[in-house]
């Protein structure tokens, strides 16, 4: 059995170059991984902005409706006065005759 390297340290400055390639490669894969969390990021943000619009628009209807029932409660209890006002026209024109 032959050894290629005469060695250790003939060995570890052969080998140094693939070492510091895998380190590298290692770096590569982080910054990777970190553009992909800033691409997620950016589309979380956008996701966010776009819940918030749809928030407002749904806020801005809610008021819409919250004046509209304010407006029909009270229409109703105008009628509900005048339905009143004609039962007791109604009795006493009754009562009278």
């Amino acid at each position: 059995m032959s050894t290629t390297f005469g060695s250790f340290e003939e060995f570890w400055a052969a080998s140094r170059p693939f070492f510091e390639r895998i380190k590298n490669n290692e770096g590569l894969q982080r910054s990777a991984q970190v553009a992909g969390n800033d691409q997620q990021t950016a589309a979380n943000a956008a996701q966010i902005e776009q819940t918030g619009e749809q928030m407002k628009a749904t806020d801005a209807r809610l008021d819409r409706l919250a004046s509209m029932i304010a407006t029909l409660a009270g229409t109703v209890a105008k009628q509900a006065e005048e339905i009143e006002s004609h039962e007791r026209r109604l009795e006493r024109l009754e009562g009278t005759a």
